[in-house]
């Protein structure tokens, strides 16, 4: 039977595994890394701990590899939780694993099993870092493919819940990407609870958090029924609509777009007429800069004369503006 892998059976860091001539410490070479070469496997589990950023990314290019060799269930039950323990503070690492993890489902035992992915991922959301919390966003709804209602609901929701709530910004503003993954797996009383979580990150008092909430607002109008996006999604765009910070006024032209897809041209006067023109001469030059930019999909929805009029005298206007951009 073959010897057990397992990723503190490295040894030391120190070791001479595969050394380069005049080096002062280990080298690991991982070209020829194969499931059933322990020496090779050694040196990924001793590089994951060693001081060195390169062999430590390195490590985790070859993660699949040591998980293969240690097997689904000590995948799940030793290798998760070590990285989930053990995650560093070097982003260009943390980037990394937030990456590998969202193309780990099938080393932890296929979909039935994907949940155990989600808790390095959600600390991962939570990072100082945009790039890596983006990521860990993105690899979280890679997951979500393959979770059932029954996994949605026990483990996204919590995370999600969890990340809501957080003390810092950065895992209210990583929340806000997941719910509309979320949002067609689950009944109809989580999905009325989401409605509520995601209204909540829209009336957040930092910035930050508003504009996380209007730049995915399009991804959640796509998902809801009709009903909601009228009593939802409207009044929260018109909210971020009017927010005093143009970052985030800026931000919700797309969701704007997604909106009038949804709607009738008369649901789309009555009940957006209003905040288009408003967008429309807006006091700032990069929200016009938006509205001009999406002019031909808002037109072609909205389909109200004098709000395409509207829009057309603010391009015309755009051409002249005094900003270079």
């Amino acid at each position: 039977m073959a010897e057990q892998m397992s990723i503190d059976s490295a040894p030391p860091a120190g070791t001479n595994t595969a050394a380069t001539p005049g080096a002062t410490g280990p080298h690991y070479d991982f070209q020829d890394a194969q499931a059933g070469d322990l020496g090779v496997l050694a040196a990924i589990a001793d590089a994951m701990k060693s001081d060195s950023l390169a062999d430590r990314l390195e490590s985790l290019k070859r993660l699949n590899v040591l998980a293969l060799a240690m097997g689904e269930e000590r995948t799940r039950d030793e290798l998760i939780p070590f990285l989930d323990e053990s995650i560093d503070d070097e982003d260009e690492l943390l980037l990394s694993l937030a990456e590998v993890l969202g193309d780990f489902v099938q080393y932890v035992g296929g979909p039935k099993f994907t949940y155990v992915l989600l808790r390095p991922l959600e600390n991962l959301a939570a990072a100082e870092e945009t790039v890596v919390r983006d990521k860990a966003v993105e690899s979280i709804n890679k997951l979500v493919e393959n979770m059932d209602q029954e996994q949605v609901e026990e483990y996204l929701i919590p995370c999600i819940a969890r990340l809501s709530a957080g003390e810092w910004f950065t895992s209210r503003s990583s929340a806000a990407g997941l719910y509309a993954a979320a949002y067609g797996k689950v009944t109809d009383a989580i999905q009325s609870k989401l409605r509520g979580g995601y209204e909540a990150l829209c009336k957040d008092d930092t910035p930050m958090i508003r504009r996380a909430a209007a730049s995915n607002l399009e991804k959640l109008v796509e998902r809801i029924e009709k009903d909601h996006v009228i009593s939802f999604a409207i009044p929260n765009f018109r909210r971020l609509a009017d927010d005093d910070q143009d970052s985030v006024r800026l931000l919700t032209v797309e969701p704007l777009v997604a909106i009038t897809k949804r709607l009738t041209t008369e649901e789309c006067k009555q009940y957006l007429g209003e905040s288009v023109q408003r967008l429309c001469v807006d006091k700032s030059w990069r929200v016009r800069y938006m509205v001009a930019d999406h002019f031909v999909a808002i037109a072609k929805n909205i389909k109200d004369r004098e709000l395409q009029e509207e829009m057309v005298n603010v391009a015309i206007s755009l051409m002249h503006d005094n900003e270079a951009e």
